[in-house]
């Protein structure tokens, strides 16, 4: 976890972050009121890679409240990097995380081996996301956090009644009244059609046949517009892909990235 003892280390010290395993680095972005855990069914990784998972701003118990919008997301994220000492890594970004992803890419291409983009879309229209952000502020107004991260999580996941799933979910999120507002509107109006274009690292796309939350045309599209994409759809698997298909999602990324060492060597 990133600490405040020195000078150097409070350039970080806004984020909360795991470093865990050995080998080549992925770094994990999560999504939208989520934090380190929603990671945990990763972790089964560390025998073969170095995970760097962060908690981004407003987010878990990283500590910062300002600013809580995509493009200091990303400059926090290769914040962390510069620290760590970690040129180049691969990146894995889930909904939310997966813009972050992108705005990395965009601003920060010469620190992508590649991209693992998950339950994610290229643009959230700022309409759309004014009504998503008037019907959030009305449920934390009339209901209690609990019951919003419950209604959240049955939304996410294809299958609630699979208790073990559930309960991953529910431990994957940490909704923070102080930012949590701020965060639902971190990403609107924000299109990277164009920029999908211009990527040219390898790139996978994850998606679920059964999203709710992002629907699959969206990776259709991105996988049209990236180059050099696949694409896996994971059938019967909600918005979180990465807890409800863990075994699936990790082979996913082991084989995108071997595939990557092949492509390199």
């Amino acid at each position: 976890m990133a600490s405040e003892d020195s000078a150097e280390e409070k350039v970080i010290s806004m984020l909360n972050y795991l470093d865990v395993g050995k080998g080549e680095e992925i770094v994990f972005i999560h999504g939208l009121g989520n934090r380190i855990q929603a990671w945990a069914p990763q972790l089964e990784l560390t025998s073969q890679y170095r995970l760097i998972i962060i908690e981004l701003r407003g987010h878990g118990h990283s500590p910062e409240k300002e600013n809580i919008q995509v493009e200091f997301f990303a400059k926090d994220i290769i914040e962390v990097l510069d620290y760590l000492n970690i040129d180049k890594a691969h990146f894995v970004g889930l909904s939310l995380g997966g813009i972050v992803a992108l705005e990395i890419c965009k601003r920060f291409k010469n620190r992508v081996k590649s991209l693992i983009l998950c339950n994610t879309t290229y643009y959230i229209p700022t309409l759309f996301g004014n009504i998503t952000l008037e019907k959030t502020k009305r449920l934390m107004k009339e209901t209690s956090l609990d019951h919003l991260n419950d209604r959240l999580i049955k939304k996410c996941l294809y299958n609630p009644e699979e208790k073990k799933v559930y309960e991953l979910a529910k431990n994957a999120f940490y909704i923070r009244e102080d930012t949590y507002l701020q965060s639902v509107q971190s990403a609107f109006g924000r299109n990277y059609f164009y920029d999908l274009l211009t990527i040219d690292v390898p790139t996978l796309i994850i998606a679920s046949l059964h999203d709710k939350v992002v629907p699959i045309h969206n990776a259709y599209l991105m996988h049209y517009m990236i180059r050099s994409s696949n694409l896996i759809i994971f059938e019967n698997t909600g918005h979180l892909s990465n807890i409800e298909r863990p075994e699936l999602f990790n082979l996913a990324i082991s084989r995108h990235i071997q595939e990557y060492r092949n492509k390199v060597s």
